[in-house]
């Protein structure tokens, strides 16, 4: 049951159910943890590169499903105190009550483990109860805690319908990729070249997106570089223009120019031996660089 003070106001929502009897020969109270009816449910965040579905169970943490850009989802069931040992735990489902009675659903078995991030499940397991939550069932975490006290942890399904559809909506917004597929990239250039191709300026407009969509990226590094196939002034130069061209597509594309830091240096920093064509090749490039702050 949930306690109440006088003016009405929600205290704690910590139920206690059935006592149970213990090995060692005493009893032992079942502590029950549960967003209680009236209380906010579901919440939605959404945005290009990250989407989640949270809901705050007081008295004892977060459970929230997430999906970042590119990645599969996952769920994890977080809690105000940490564990500090691995404990055993199971995902218990319930029938709706508007369903004819049924017992129990054993769901799976799993640890809960030490650190912020108690329950953690990845794409599988994350699936599996988004589906339960959207039929109307309610998914229970089973445990002995380290107090001794066997936990319940209770995730609604009341009032979870309309923030799920956002959550898929978002979901299918999502950017089709993510910070790994453009945290860096290299440009290749035949001899003497430095003009983009439209792969290269493709990858550009992806940057471009995920730059305007990640508000902790701070800096796009470009750094310009060239084979040792010629004299030292030359090769810097076209370094430099190889450079300027990725930094004049980006500003097109409406990269600020102060986010940009772009720089050459030649033929320095060689990633390869540049008495081979192959090798040369590979030193005739640019490369940029997305830093977080």
């Amino acid at each position: 049951m949930a306690f109440v003070d006088h003016k009405g106001q929600f205290i704690a929502c910590i139920a206690l159910s059935a006592v149970l009897t213990m090995d060692m020969g005493y009893t032992m109270t079942q502590v029950h943890f549960a967003n209680p009816l009236g209380a906010k449910g579901w919440r939605v965040s959404r945005h290009p590169i990250r989407c989640g579905l949270s809901l705050t169970i007081p008295n004892y943490g977060i459970a929230y499903f997430e999906q970042y850009a590119a990645k599969p989802p996952h769920f994890i069931l977080r809690t105000w105190d940490e564990v500090q040992r691995f404990l055993p735990a199971k995902i218990i489902v319930k029938t709706p009550i508007w369903k004819a009675e049924k017992p129990p659903i054993l769901v799976g078995q799993f640890i809960v483990k030490p650190g912020e991030y108690g329950v953690f499940l990845r794409r599988d397991g994350a699936l599996k109860l988004l589906t339960f939550l959207s039929q109307g069932y309610e998914p229970n975490f089973t445990y002995r805690a380290e107090t001794g006290f066997n936990t319940m942890v209770s995730l609604s399904p009341v009032g979870f319908q309309k923030p799920y559809s956002r959550y898929q909506e978002c979901i299918g917004n999502l950017l089709p990729f993510g910070y790994e597929q453009v945290r860096e990239s290299i440009f290749h250039y035949k001899e003497d070249g430095r003009e983009l191709s439209d792969e290269d300026k493709e990858q550009l407009r992806r940057i471009a997106r995920y730059v305007n969509a990640d508000a902790q990226i701070k800096e796009i590094r470009v750094v310009g570089y060239a084979d040792a196939n010629g004299r030292k002034g030359y090769n810097n130069a076209i370094s430099e223009e190889r450079a300027r061209i990725v930094q004049k597509y980006l500003l097109k594309l409406g990269i600020p120019k102060e986010q940009l830091s772009v720089t050459w240096v030649g033929e320095l920093y060689p990633i390869a031996r540049n008495d081979t064509d192959a090798g040369r090749a590979a030193n005739r490039r640019v490369v940029i660089t997305l830093i977080k702050r």
